[in-house]
Order: structure tokens, then C-alpha cells, then sequence
């Protein structure tokens, strides 16, 4: 059942759900989720997409001259990076309108933080979310710091790579 639902969030991002922002030949689009190697290119992308939606940051610190409406500094807002299932849990609630964009800004912390098949089984099921909620998930992350089968495992989490 749980195959269907990622099967469907691929098909539906590959047979044009409504193209939101194009940047650099990328194109970003709802039901899907991206890895951003750049956090200024993620930043970017998130700005413009706010224009059109609401939007949650997930980050350990915003950099500076960074400000957005919704967002969750972890380990100060009352959820730790350890606590996945609590975190999940709450952007869950934020997606679960629709509609939404959520910028998940420290993967390469909770790999650090958790085991890291903890974090990538967080970030499946944050997948999955945002594939059923018609949402949109952009994270960071430098995949040269990882081997290449941790690399693999993240990958097949995302729908594209920028």
C-alpha cells in the first residue's frame, strides 16, 4: 500500500502537476520533493514559492537577513532534532491543508543527531506527507560528506536532485 503512495507521488510529478517555479532549467512542482545541494539555491526557491503559498522552515538557525512567518528553530522551539516522531508529527499538521511548502533546511542534522537510518526513515515518511497532502518539501544537503550507499538511500527519497 505504502509502494503505491510513493509510486503515485512520482507518477504525479513526472506527468505534470502544475510546474509552481522554474529556476536554472529546474522546475519545481506540488506532490514532489527535492534535494537542494546549495542552501542559498534552497533558500531562494523557498522565497519565491511563498509568494504563491504558505510555507514552513525547518532549520537549526535562519542565516542571517532571513525572516519567514512560519517557522521552527529546532532545539528551541520546543522540538528536539532527537524527537523525529514529534516533528513529523508537526509538519504533518502544517501540510495537512494543502497546498503548502515546507523547507527542511538541516537533514545533514538529524543524520548527525539520529541513527541514520532513524533520519532517512523520517524523511520517507515526511515524503509520503507531503505526496498525499499535495505539498512540496525542499531540503539541503551536501551528499559528497556521506558513502555512496547512505547516498543512494537519500536519493531514492527524492524526487529530483538540484
Amino acid at each position: 500500500m505504502l509502494h503505491a503512495f510513493l509510486i503515485g507521488g512520482v507518477v504525479a510529478c513526472a506527468l505534470g502537476v502544475k510546474v509552481l517555479y522554474r529556476e536554472n532549467g529546474s522546475t519545481f512542482r506540488m506532490r514532489c520533493a527535492y534535494l537542494l545541494r546549495k542552501k542559498k539555491a534552497a533558500y531562494d526557491a523557498f522565497e519565491r514559492l511563498l509568494s504563491g503559498h504558505e510555507g514552513l522552515c525547518v532549520c537549526r538557525a535562519l542565516p542571517s537577513g532571513k525572516e519567514f512567518e512560519n517557522t521552527l528553530i529546532l532545539d528551541e522551539n520546543g522540538i528536539s532534532s532527537r524527537d523525529l516522531e514529534k516533528l513529523l508529527h508537526f509538519i504533518n499538521e502544517f501540510i495537512k491543508p494543502g497546498n503548502r511548502v515546507v523547507l527542511l533546511d538541516c537533514l545533514d542534522y538529524f543524520i548527525s543527531e539520529n541513527d541514520f537510518e532513524e533520519a532517512v526513515k523520517f524523511l520517507h515518511s515526511l515524503r509520503d506527507q507531503v505526496a498525499l497532502s499535495q505539498s512540496m518539501l525542499l531540503t539541503t544537503l551536501d551528499l559528497g560528506r556521506y558513502p555512496k550507499r547512505e547516498q543512494s538511500f537519500i536519493k531514492r527519497e527524492m524526487d529530483k536532485i538540484i
